[in-house]
């Protein structure tokens, strides 16, 4: 056997998502005593169940990913949209980008982006997309799909359409809402706009607001000169659709 697959830890591939695995590791001590998956989950990241320290999301999402690769047949390396980054290129929504695509791709994270922009003609147009979505129809090179090579190459600039999740025009008063393959769009009386996840039907607040649905997805702000504030929310997903 090859020094890289000695490298291969197969293993990861018997869990559905992170959370999975990482309960793997618990007692049944834990839970009868703890009570508290936040604690549960803490300790056993801390490596106290385990003689080896479990991998972090990022290392987890890594090795899926070189495990499927393993076992896949060998064809063409498709490679990923942020390959086409120049090492050069620090900007920090790009950057942003990049650290998700591992994850989204292996549905291990699901994020949705919001972003806007100014349009030649003065008008700012704003909308949320579901970033997995996005990048697989760019694989797939679908009608409707945005660049993504060029979004990271920095040839095009990553616009909302149309067919995303939501797409907004104040000044022609365009709203329009599309479900995608991993969200549906809901509106609620209190909280405004949401959407649910497809596969494990968690709610996603995008209000900005703390309410019960806040935990759900961590919702991080990220500044750049190109594309100014675009807000990620990240939510880690409970099951494989």
């Amino acid at each position: 056997m090859s020094s890289q697959g000695k490298n291969v830890d197969f293993s990861v591939l018997e869990y559905n998502n992170y959370n999975d695995y990482i309960s793997s590791f618990a007692t049944v001590k834990d839970y009868r005593y703890l009570n508290n998956q936040s604690t549960i989950k803490t300790i056993v990241q801390l490596g106290y169940r385990t003689t080896k320290i479990p991998y972090s999301l990022e290392e987890y999402a890594k090795r899926v990913n070189i495990a499927l690769e393993a076992i896949r047949p060998k064809t063409a390396h498709v490679g990923y949209f942020s390959d086409f980054m120049s090492p050069t290129n620090t900007d920090p929504v790009l950057l942003e980008f990049k650290s998700r695509e591992l994850l989204n791709l292996n549905k291990i994270l699901s994020t949705i982006v919001f972003t806007s922009y100014i349009n030649i003609d003065g008008s700012e147009i704003s909308g949320y997309i579901d970033l997995e979505m996005s990048w697989r129809n760019c694989f797939r090179e679908t009608v409707k799909h945005t660049d993504w090579r060029g979004v990271f190459a920095g040839r095009t600039r990553l616009k909302p359409l149309p067919h995303h999740l939501s797409y907004s025009n104040p000044r022609y008063n365009v709203v329009k809402y599309t479900e995608s393959d991993n969200y549906l769009v809901m509106h609620d009386h209190h909280f405004g706009l949401m959407f649910m996840h497809r596969g494990d039907h968690k709610m996603i607040s995008v209000g900005g607001q703390t309410n019960m649905y806040t935990r759900n997805a961590k919702r991080s702000m990220v500044y750049s000169p190109k594309y100014g504030y675009v807000v990620f929310y990240d939510h880690v997903v409970r099951k494989k659709v």
